[in-house]
């Protein structure tokens, strides 16, 4: 046959693939499969990774962590929820419907314990603050919390066809605000106080009942973030150890951490704690803390942890309590001698209170209480 033909170009593969032999032509093939399936992976890793990349945006921006990710993805976020509704029925505890409250589910890993205070010992936690934070952002909040239990209901309870009788919870803002009382300890025992190494040492020291989520160079601006509570899988966050409508007084001790910041950032960011406060604790009453002075040596040799800031930022939490129908603590005066400083017999570092002198604050805090009928 003519080689020259067109018909046996046709008819002869090889010829027309240039002379190539059977093994060639299918080694070729097979090349161009594994290109196909390579440009394939390629682009299902690219999208995966785009994937990824998202979520983990989103899920910075709003606040929460690949472990509650993966909770919603596996179940077990919306079995915690249900279990612990099913858990407050069998017992016959309290709960509110959200439609009524505004309030949200308990978080995933939460439970109905309240947690002692972090055994850690005191330390001079302002002096660790020292470095700049003007520059921390922190989402605008124009939420004031108050508006979350806002004509949550009265004493009167409500019914549930066939079901558990609901309690409707007393709005602790109602007649706000409410002169003080004087109290037993009892008062606290159901009391939570957050704060830093100063309340630490207080709960450690003064033998007030109440749960202390405090620690040494807590922040207002970590509160979502830094490890405080010990629970059985370790430190974590307020936010993620606070159980649900357990505690209806609230105390609130910030601040000297803070100083040498932004202001506006610091109040801005108070207001979003007492936000979430009181989505997770409607019954609570909210107590503002001010800040104890320091002692008159302290206050000469510091630029920044000084009376003169102290009593300005505590004018700033006077003024967001009764923004907030939150109630105000001058505990420093009862602390402090004539000239408005801590007296130095009662610090030893010029900041923390000494064990003996806590009776003190104790005793403030029980003659300054806000009872709700």
């Amino acid at each position: 046959m003519d080689n020259n033909n067109p018909l046996f170009n046709i008819l002869s593969p090889s010829s027309a693939q240039g002379g190539m032999t059977d093994e060639e032509l299918a080694l070729i093939e097979r090349r161009r499969a594994v290109r196909a399936v390579s440009v394939v992976l390629v682009v299902l890793c690219t999208l995966f990774l785009a994937v990824m990349a998202g979520a983990m945006i989103a899920l910075w921006d709003t606040g929460k962590s690949s472990r509650d990710l993966i909770a919603v993805l596996n179940g077990s976020y919306v079995y915690a929820q249900t279990q612990e509704e099913l858990d407050r029925i069998a017992s016959g505890g309290e709960a509110v419907a959200e439609a009524e409250n505004g309030t949200g589910q308990p978080e995933e890993g939460q439970d109905d314990e309240g947690l002692s205070v972090v055994n850690e010992v005191p330390s001079d936690d302002a002096d660790s603050s020292n470095g700049d934070i003007s520059d921390m952002s922190s989402q605008d909040n124009s939420e004031s919390g108050i508006d979350v239990v806002e004509d949550a209901g009265s004493e009167d309870d409500a019914s549930m066809m066939n079901g558990p009788k609901i309690n409707v919870y007393v709005d602790p803002n109602v007649n706000y605000p409410i002169p003080f009382s004087e109290v037993d300890e009892s008062y606290f025992e159901d009391a939570l106080f957050i704060g830093d190494s100063r309340l630490q040492g207080f709960g450690m020291y003064s033998g007030m009942p109440g749960t202390f989520y405090a620690a040494t160079g807590f922040q207002l601006y970590k509160y979502d973030s830094m490890d405080v509570v010990t629970t059985d899988e370790g430190k974590v966050p307020i936010t993620q150890a606070m159980p649900y409508d357990s505690f209806t007084k609230i105390y609130i001790k910030v601040g000297l951490n803070e100083m040498g910041g932004n202001d506006n950032i610091f109040l801005s960011r108070y207001k979003e704690l007492i936000t979430w406060l009181r989505g997770c604790q409607p019954r609570a009453i909210i107590y503002i803390h001010g800040l104890l002075p320091v002692t008159a040596a302290k206050s000469q040799s510091d630029k920044v942890h000084n009376n003169t800031n102290v009593n300005a930022r505590n004018e700033s939490l006077k003024q967001l309590a009764m923004e907030q129908r939150a109630y105000y603590l001058d505990v420093g005066s009862a602390l402090a001698g004539a000239d408005g400083s801590l007296p130095a017999e009662m610090a030893a570092d010029g900041i923390h209170l000494k064990a003996q002198y806590m009776d003190i604050w104790k005793q403030y805090l029980m003659s300054h209480a806000v009872v709700v009928e």
